[in-house]
Formats: structure tokens, sequence, C-alpha cells
């Protein structure tokens, strides 16, 4: 099972249009920032597993963190 994983949104929306898993937070970190680096039209949430839910932990748009 994987503990974190990164959610592509339209930015404004809550409309997600995917995801990617990854096994720790760091990794999660690295990609979203990075990816939300290269595409403005997307925003990108760390989302954590607990117990079998996903909450958001963090949010990147634009490479800056969003709150």
């Amino acid at each position: 099972m994987s503990y974190y994983r990164v959610c592509k949104t339209q930015s404004g929306q809550n409309e997600t249009v995917e995801y990617k898993k990854f096994d720790n937070k760091e990794d999660a970190e690295h990609y979203a920032k990075n990816q939300s680096l290269a595409d403005d039209k997307h925003s990108y949430e760390i989302q954590k597993n607990e117990n079998g839910d996903f909450i958001t932990i963090k949010a990147y748009l634009k490479g800056d963190v969003c709150e």
C-alpha cells in the first residue's frame, strides 16, 4: 500500500485529473514541486494515507507551496 500520492488537479477547481503513488514523503514532495514548476495550469497536492483515507498535507502551484 502506498502511503503518499500526488494528485494533479485543475487550478481553482477540486477536480482530480490524475494521481501518482509514492512510498515516501520526500519523493512525493520533489515530484509535486518539479511538476508544478513545469505546469502552470494545474496544482499538485501531496496526500497522506490515514487509515485508508487520503488527506492533503501540502499543495504546490507554480513551484510554490499554496495554502
